[in-house]
């Protein structure tokens, strides 16, 4: 991808975070995401899990969290997936505009998804811009991708909760912004995951705003790493997609480093 197309590629993400005040800030590599006062609740109502995918598979015991360099590895470079854009972004990019809050405690580990502040925090994360359809007339979907590691029991607590979440949150819930505007949910919408990593979990975020835009979420553990794919299409929500393909190289990619670094 030549400098303007790489420009283009993550300047249409960051234009949909800030549009949506939505996923604004998703942390840094140092690992220092500390919880806000919008802790995730560990004592949601438990769901049922029926529209996620495979629970939790037996993990390799010897599976250990990559550090931010072997992340950087394990993430898509551009050229790896047809058809996409993919581009590495900056701490500075990703943590412009601060943290989504919601006083809805079973759902705030999804307004925690949407911050830059996590409970369990990670122990390092990276992150990568990706688009489709990206020419000079237009900009098809576009998302984030974020590749945490974390450590023992965190991956594992970090689904559960999303998962409680997605049954607990289907009615919607209030939110603002990291500048303290209204970023309320509609509607959390369960989709069905893919059979892929150890376990996963897929939701739709209908946002409540005048933009009225479908975020799709997609979150997948492979050992103690955590995959976050964020997928939406501002000019058409119907279509916001996460490319399937992006998500099987993506994963690959992560399942291979987690075995490298197990062995």
């Amino acid at each position: 991808m030549n400098d303007s197309g790489a420009k283009r590629t993550v300047g249409a993400a960051i234009a949909v975070v800030a549009v949506l005040g939505l996923m604004t800030g998703c942390g840094s590599d140092s690992g220092d995401g500390k919880a806000d006062g919008a802790k995730q609740a560990g004592g949601a109502e438990q769901g049922d899990g029926a529209s996620q995918g495979g629970k939790a598979a037996g993990s390799d015991p010897d599976a250990k969290p990559l550090s931010a360099s072997a992340l950087e590895r394990a993430a898509l470079t551009n050229g790896e997936v047809k058809g996409l854009e993919v581009q590495k972004m900056t701490d500075k990019e990703v943590s412009e505009g601060g943290s989504a809050k919601t006083g809805k405690a079973a759902c705030r580990p999804m307004a925690a998804l949407m911050g830059s502040r996590y409970d369990p925090a990670p122990k390092a994360s990276v992150h990568r811009a990706y688009a489709t359809d990206l020419t000079k007339a237009k900009v098809g979907s576009t998302g984030l991708i974020r590749i945490s590691s974390y450590g023992p029991g965190d991956a594992e607590r970090t689904v559960k909760d999303l998962r409680e979440a997605v049954t607990a949150c289907q009615g919607g819930f209030p939110a603002e912004d990291g500048s303290g505007g209204k970023a309320d949910v509609k509607k959390v919408t369960p989709l069905d995951a893919p059979k892929a990593g150890d376990e996963a979990v897929s939701f739709s975020l209908h946002d409540a705003g005048k933009e009225k835009a479908v975020i799709k979420f997609t979150v997948v553990r492979t050992g103690p790493q955590v995959t976050v794919f964020f997928g939406v299409n501002i000019a058409d929500p119907a279509k916001s997609e996460i490319p399937a393909a992006l998500v099987d190289a993506q994963v690959a990619k992560v399942a291979k480093a987690t075995k490298g670094a197990a062995s």
